[in-house]
């Protein structure tokens, strides 16, 4: 078969072989000699397209395996501006991460996908109670000891402990994590008190420490402080961005105290007059700190304050007494009708998802209500075993 023809045969068709040339020899496409031989390595690459490069790994990828590559990879991750753009290019969502007393080790996050309420799971089994969070770190404790604690990121598995504070006989340990914006570092604060009088709780000390930096806790002024208010200390501490908050839900409290974890400065905020007489439930919002004030079993008057200034404003009430014969056919349906199940519900509030949406626990069920303060929309989640009560903490979860 001459040249030509053998052409013309292979210009219509297709080559199934893996030689081009139909010889007993495998085709090498020839180089050409005007074209330089060159070889690229990543390490000759310039910072700018190596950062680039390394924001398309996920957190988890960079904490187990980029940052320990080489110091100049260590570098570009530990550069502020790197963190920032990760952040961004990795989206995450806001939501509330609801832990059961009875099964602590099985907790579920809910959060809002495009308008829609949704319950999830995390891939970790919290073995210990879930004391505080802050973006995506979960501050455990070691309840039966009230020794070890831990700040946990579950999406990358890892934990870090913290220098323990030993308690003495008949002390209470109290403890919050937060983040300094300014400084970019977290804090965790703790309280030390005891109740040796009747039951009623005295104050030893305020600690905090800086993680990462200090290697023992730091003790915080409080001098400044009336009596009565130092012994505010010994609530359970609530994190907004940036502060730490302790409250009363007692009757007759008069103030709230802020700490500013940059400055690490404790302030008195007067509680408006009328609305420290009753009973009510703090939950933080964001930046804000919001106080309910219960009017019935289904409705709350709700104030705002702002963590900077210590300013309160009104917020529209939740009023759900209308929807009372809805939710209880909700929760007739999903949990049954007992002998012994109480004649009335109560609504509990539990945390906002945002400013405008409200989780609410509908005492003494597994069910739970989701309300939008705007659009008045109810939606409705239960978990699936009865528990004696739920803890509720903001965590912000990588989608």
């Amino acid at each position: 078969m001459t040249n030509k023809k053998r052409n013309s045969e292979m210009s219509g068709s297709t080559l199934s072989c893996g030689y081009a040339n139909f010889g007993s020899r495998p085709y090498y496409p020839r180089r050409c000699k005007d074209r330089k031989s060159f070889s690229t390595n990543i390490e000759s690459l310039p910072d700018e397209l190596l950062f680039e490069i390394l924001l398309l790994l996920s957190s988890k990828d960079i904490h187990n395996g980029a940052r320990l590559v080489c110091k100049r990879w260590y570098n570009i991750i530990r550069n502020p501006n790197f963190v920032k753009a990760h952040l961004r290019n990795n989206p995450s969502t806001v939501g509330l991460l609801i832990q059961s007393y009875d099964a602590p080790g099985d907790p579920a996050f809910v959060s809002l996908r495009r308008g829609k309420v949704e319950v999830s799971k995390l891939n970790y089994n919290f073995p210990q109670t879930i004391w505080s969070s802050c973006n995506g770190l979960i501050l455990e404790l070691d309840l039966k000891t009230q020794k070890g604690v831990y700040i946990l990121n579950p999406e990358m598995n890892f934990r870090f402990d913290l220098p323990r504070a030993i308690p003495e006989p008949d002390e209470h340990l109290e403890y919050c994590i937060a983040y300094s914006a300014a400084s970019k570092e977290y804090k965790v604060v703790h309280t030390s008190y005891y109740t040796k009088y009747y039951g009623i709780p005295k104050l030893r000390y305020c600690a905090i420490l800086t993680v990462g930096v200090d290697k023992s806790w730091m003790r915080v002024g409080t001098q400044h402080l009336s009596a009565t208010d130092r012994n505010i200390l010994t609530g359970f501490p609530l994190a907004t961005e940036g502060f730490i908050h302790w409250t009363s839900n007692e009757r007759l409290h008069t103030h709230v105290l802020t700490m500013n974890v940059e400055t690490e400065v404790i302030t008195e905020n007067v509680v408006p007059q009328g609305y420290g007489e009753s009973f009510g439930y703090y939950l933080p919002m964001g930046s804000c700190l919001t106080l309910f004030i219960e009017l019935s079993e289904f409705s709350f008057e709700i104030l705002k304050m702002k963590s900077e200034t210590g300013e309160w404003t009104k917020l529209p009430n939740v009023d759900l007494e209308g929807r009372r014969s809805i939710i209880e056919q909700f929760v007739s349906e999903c949990c049954g009708s007992r002998e012994d199940e109480p004649r009335y519900l109560i609504l509990e509030p539990g945390g906002w998802l945002d400013e405008q949406v409200l989780v609410l626990h509908v005492s003494p069920t597994r069910v739970f209500v989701v309300y939008n303060v705007r659009t008045q929309e109810i939606n409705f989640f239960k978990f699936d075993y009865d528990s004696g009560g739920y803890t509720f903490n903001v965590l912000r979860k990588k989608l």
